[in-house]
């Protein structure tokens, strides 16, 4: 597993790369997408999942809550940047990598942390 910042010019062509092994997010800083994502993962490995893919997992822990439409519209692919989580480690062709992780500082993560774990008890 990858986890890559991008920029997006055109969300809708953006989404044709996106498939069971790609999920594109927005947020602030690498950390938060890694977390979401390990908290993903776990969710799987216990049957305690909320969605039904892993991509939607960690969309639904980034943003806090367990209805899907609510996280897209939240933490969704949008214009500008955003990160790309490869589950298999190939980078689709036409994604535009940045070399910048995006800055996080502790407060806002232990925010963000706060928000995820949320998902745990909903």
């Amino acid at each position: 597993m990858k986890v890559l910042r991008i920029y997006v010019d055109d969300p809708k062509a953006i989404k044709k790369v996106i498939g069971p092994n790609v999920q594109i997010v927005r947020a602030r800083c690498v950390e938060e997408v890694m977390h979401a994502v390990r908290l993903s993962e776990r969710a799987f490995k216990r049957g305690t999942n909320h969605a039904k893919t892993i991509g939607g997992e960690v969309l639904m822990r980034l943003a806090g809550t367990v209805q899907i439409r609510e996280a897209i519209d939240k933490v969704g692919l949008s214009k500008g940047f955003n990160y790309v989580i490869l589950f298999n480690d190939e980078i689709p062709e036409g994604l535009k990598v940045v070399g910048d992780n995006g800055e996080c500082e502790d407060v806002e993560l232990k925010r963000s942390f706060e928000r995820m774990a949320l998902v745990e008890v909903l």
